[in-house]
């Protein structure tokens, strides 16, 4: 069943997506639920959210993985939730990507081939997300950021962010090619946070695990909303919570769909 955009006279406009909605895939060593149409599932009404293009959660079993494939023209983000996600790619770059952290791979124009695999002996649970990029002719780049449970507890923390000076650095958020700013976090039952939307900006939520209340809307685990027309977010968490947060700019020309 699809849901379509809901609003009222003065009220944000709501795109929702449970978790149960979500195209499905059983490849009996990974799941995975796409928000988004991609590879072989389709839905016209569910294409993208902005620049978010993609949204698929991953629970790899041990031991398997995805095997060396390419890409090119996209911002692939991949957020860990537990266990470790080994990545290696045809540039060079391995790494193993661990709960709280998140990975960012700039294709670029010319593409590039990696893996992502789960070594170890506990099922690793992920996110990955694709952004479309802003332009044509990028080049490749790799990101890794990271924060402790104490850095994320009941508030959101920001991980990557469009590239300016201020993302230039080691200690900034991670350069997105695309006008995205994402975050993640955790919180505890009774928590409240405010997040502002400037204009022409819109939210996509995303809640890993747990249950939260946003824009009159309770959201619980694998649900995730876009929110627009609104300067404000209100989150109320109604339990132990991993959450995304997306903040987009809507009125970017897409290089593709």
């Amino acid at each position: 069943m699809t849901t379509p955009e809901t609003s009222a006279p003065g009220s944000p406009t709501i795109r929702l997506r449970r978790s149960d909605e979500r195209g499905f895939e059983d490849m009996g060593w990974t799941d995975n639920w796409m928000t988004f149409s991609f590879a072989d599932y389709h839905d016209p009404d569910w294409m993208h959210f902005g620049p978010l293009r993609v949204m698929v959660e991953n629970h790899i079993q041990p031991h398997e993985g995805f095997s060396a494939h390419p890409h090119r023209d996209a911002e692939i983000l991949t957020y860990v939730s537990s266990g470790t996600l080994t990545h290696g790619d045809d540039q060079g770059h391995e790494a193993g990507i661990s709960a709280g952290e998140m990975q960012l791979i700039s294709a670029g124009s010319e593409g590039m081939v990696h893996s992502e695999e789960n070594h170890h002996d506990v099922v690793e649970h992920n996110y990955q997300m694709w952004l479309i990029p802003d332009r044509a002719g990028t080049d490749f780049a790799y990101h890794e950021r990271g924060f402790s449970p104490d850095e994320r507890q009941g508030q959101f923390r920001c991980y990557v962010a469009p590239y300016t000076s201020e993302t230039a650095g080691p200690d900034g958020p991670m350069p997105v090619n695309t006008d995205a700013y994402i975050y993640a976090g955790l919180f505890e039952a009774g928590d409240r946070v405010e997040h502002a939307l400037a204009r022409n900006r819109g939210a996509w939520v995303q809640v890993v695990e747990g249950e939260v209340e946003v824009a009159g809307v309770t959201l619980q685990s694998g649900d995730g909303t876009g929110i627009t027309d609104t300067d404000a977010l209100d989150f109320a968490f109604g339990a132990e919570t991993e959450a995304l947060l997306f903040d987009l700019g809507m009125d970017v020309p897409l290089l593709w769909t």
